[in-house]
């Protein structure tokens, strides 16, 4: 009986030290800066960049309204050719 307590008190207490160690090491090794959240660079031509996240943003938005854009558009075309032939 005793064995079985002892033995669940180690248990816990070595996943305990395995969580706060996991913690410790997860807060200073993992630890990078990250990326900027916009970034507009105006060029000595004139020429404008872009941060990539800035970039994957407006790529995301248009590809989000492009089925809605398409969808919208060939009903209006089918509208259109029938009202032509009345």
């Amino acid at each position: 009986m005793i064995s079985r307590l002892a033995h669940r008190g180690s248990r816990r207490w070595l996943g305990l030290c395995l969580a706060v160690l996991a913690g410790l090491l997860a807060s200073t090794a993992w630890a990078q800066p990250g990326l900027p959240v916009v970034s507009v660079t105006q060029g000595v031509d004139g020429a404008t960049e872009y941060g990539l996240t800035l970039q994957i943003l407006l790529l995301m938005s248009v590809l989000t309204l492009l089925p809605s854009l398409l969808i919208m558009m060939t009903s209006f075309v089918r509208v259109i050719i029938v009202l032509s032939l009345l």
